[in-house]
């Protein structure tokens, strides 16, 4: 009789272990602990990184009317995983805490990704040109923090934004591309995007100066508020000193001391890591200024190797430069 009791106790438990397995294979109500990508991989760590199983579950979900809400980080994750499969990126493998150079194959790989869908729809993906013009600074900016070993953190955290933007925008990109606005829409429904930017999305072609307030002042706002905010070294030093050596990678934009000088000298009156000060500088200035490219500008700029680009932005490229801010009234481009 006691043998009969074992028995069933213990067929209860492990028919209980199978029910709890069995659901969190569904990947439902997953919190999302990775959802700023400062950390290797997607998400959250229990996802899997295989675009069949994910799919899957999303339609298990889908059949049985589960509210969107409820796989929010697996819808997520699947557009991530979609998205870093075309760039080439091992996602499970993408982390900001690495170095610099480790990572630079994935930085450039990014970029490129951009460049690729600026290129195949130039009518309608004008955001991705923007953000592959940008880019050669800002990935200057990692590689060159990342030299110096008390300034690392800072090169992570410009690592962890650009996978934060890769995750969110990338993946709208994705979704759009291989789902139309419905998976879009579907996106919203699960709480991953909001309404304005889902409805920037019936026409993105116009949306360069919508999906740009997105990416500054919604999912890296944070983030650079945190590098400014950081004791040691100061933050407010080292973002300022960024500030002052950024160039202006789009034709015919101001660089930050250019477009607000402190008392009309050389040096910006501003930090960028400010999310006010940065999206007026974006939103007045460079974001206009690309937008007045013609698509010819655009199309021979992002073609040219990313590699080629990202050197002419570093330190050591551009010294005289950074000793001297502005030489002259003319706008220092990079673009040669």
């Amino acid at each position: 009789m006691f043998m009969r009791v074992l028995m069933v106790v213990a067929a209860l438990v492990l028919t209980s272990m199978g029910v709890t397995k069995a659901d969190a294979a569904d990947y439902l109500d997953l919190p999302l602990s990775n959802g700023n990508g400062e950390e290797r991989g997607g998400v959250h760590p229990d996802l899997p990184y295989d675009r069949a199983v994910l799919e899957a579950a999303l339609n298990r979900h889908r059949a049985k009317g589960i509210a969107p809400a409820r796989f929010k980080a697996l819808l997520w994750q699947y557009w991530i995983v979609r998205a870093a499969e075309d760039a080439g990126v091992a996602l499970s493998e993408w982390d900001p805490q690495r170095g610099a150079d480790v990572n630079r194959a994935t930085i450039f790989a990014v970029y490129d990704f951009y460049a690729k869908l600026y290129v195949t729809h130039p009518d309608t993906l004008r955001w991705m040109g923007f953000a592959n013009i940008g880019a050669p600074a800002f990935a200057a900016g990692m590689l060159d923090l990342g030299t110096v070993p008390e300034l690392r953190w800072f090169s992570s955290m410009l690592m962890s934004m650009q996978k934060h933007i890769f995750m969110d925008l990338g993946a709208m990109h994705a979704a759009y591309l291989h789902g139309g606005i419905k998976a879009v829409e579907e996106m919203r429904d699960a709480g991953i995007i909001d309404p304005d930017t889902t409805a920037a999305w019936a026409d993105p072609a116009q949306a360069v100066l919508e999906f740009s307030s997105r990416e500054q002042n919604l999912v890296i706002a944070e983030q650079f508020d945190r590098m400014r905010a950081r004791l040691l070294p100061p933050g407010e030093v080292v973002t300022y000193a960024i500030t002052v050596a950024g160039p202006m990678p789009v034709p015919g934009g101001k660089t930050p001391a250019q477009y607000r000088p402190l008392f009309g000298g050389p040096l910006p009156a501003f930090n960028y890591a400010d999310r006010v000060a940065r999206w007026d500088f974006l939103s007045n200035d460079t974001v206009p200024a690309y937008e007045r490219l013609s698509a010819d500008s655009v199309h021979k700029i992002v073609q040219r190797p990313f590699a080629d680009r990202v050197a002419e932005y570093r330190a050591t490229a551009r010294l005289i430069d950074l000793i001297v801010p502005f030489r002259s009234a003319e706008p220092q481009t990079g673009v040669r």
